[in-house]
């Protein structure tokens, strides 16, 4: 009798419980992160150290800083025999709030990636692709709840800095021009050209192509590369605020770096379950991340272990500890119609 040997088929747990899947994912996310590829955000080794300390259970990630020297204090003239008179330098506290996230996929999902000649990369750039989106939206989130809270005005003792809307450009009264960007930039005053990158709503990028009268509009041909308009990386994302009716929408301005994203330890980044009797196999992905802009503390109280989106995007939740021009992020109004 010829005894035939059977294929045994990649099973979902042998890949992920290699220690090359997790190399495979980090450097996924890494590839395949938009708001890296732009410079908005950046994964800061200093805030990797604070991350590391908050552990597992961690809710927040202290941020320290030292404030900017005061500018307007004239520098003395020299005299001799005359001492200079020494101006301290202070420090404060920035504070974000740790993002913690699970999912859950069913094999019959990835059925047909693991068929792939390489099942664990084709897995990695699913998990970061959806990783990737979702915190893209938790920072659209963050946005929301900042910039509402930029517009009260918070007394001295809360927060060192009046808000009152100084961050926010509103043009939506008018339709869109190719100076509004330049104008919102100008918001920071000298510091304006440090904003390098632009995200907003598909349905404003496609109409910012169209008024390219000056030709500042730069499609990208590389899907690799990101289009560009008077040279700031343009990220789009439909969780931009858009509204169809109206045609008004959000667009945020950001400066290299604007954006601290960072992982948090995760006890149990990923693994598997089987349910038997449905003949499902699955994959568990829970992630620890902050992505926080900074200059602007978490000063919420979550209902869970982790803020919702919608406890993100609610106003009273931050409130700003960087003076104006040194948060690099600013936001502008307006109409594409």
């Amino acid at each position: 009798m010829i005894q035939r040997k059977t294929k045994k088929m990649t099973q979902i747990a042998d890949l992920i419980q290699n220690q090359a899947f997790v190399a495979y994912f980090q450097r996924a996310m890494i590839e395949r992160s938009t708001l890296i590829k732009s410079g908005i955000a950046v994964q800061d080794s200093a805030i990797a150290k604070k991350c590391q300390e908050a552990g597992f259970g961690g809710k927040t990630v202290d941020l320290p800083f030292f404030n900017s020297l005061d500018s307007s204090s004239d520098a003395e003239v020299l005299a001799e025999d005359t001492n200079l008179t020494p101006e301290k330098i202070t420090a404060g506290k920035d504070v974000a709030v740790v993002l913690r996230r699970g999912k859950a996929f069913a094999a019959t999902d990835l059925s047909a990636e693991l068929a792939g000649a390489d099942p664990m990369r084709a897995i990695a750039d699913q998990l970061a692709d959806y990783w990737n989106k979702q915190h893209q939206k938790a920072l659209m989130n963050v946005l929301t709840g900042v910039f509402a809270s930029n517009a009260v005005s918070y007394n001295a003792d809360t927060a060192p800095y009046g808000n009152g809307g100084d961050a926010v450009l509103d043009l939506s009264a008018n339709t869109m021009t190719t100076k509004d960007i330049m104008l919102a930039a100008q918001l920071l005053g000298d510091r304006g050209v440090e904003l390098n990158a632009v995200a907003m709503h598909s349905a404003v990028n496609t109409f910012l192509s169209t008024i390219n009268s000056n030709g500042s509009y730069k499609a990208s041909e590389d899907p690799s590369q990101l289009a560009t308009y008077n040279g700031r990386a343009i990220v789009t994302d439909d969780n931009c605020p858009y509204n169809p009716t109206t045609g008004v929408a959000t667009v945020y301005l950001f400066g290299k770096g604007a954006v601290a994203f960072n992982d948090v330890p995760t006890k149990t980044p990923f693994e598997t379950y089987r349910e038997a009797l449905k003949g499902n196999d699955g994959i568990v992905s829970r992630t620890g991340k902050i992505v926080h802009l900074r200059g602007w503390k978490w000063n919420g109280t979550a209902s869970g272990v982790s803020p919702t989106n919608a406890e993100l995007a609610a106003a009273g939740n931050w409130f700003r500890v960087y003076p104006q021009k040194a948060v690099r992020c600013v936001k502008l109004v307006v109409k594409c119609a």
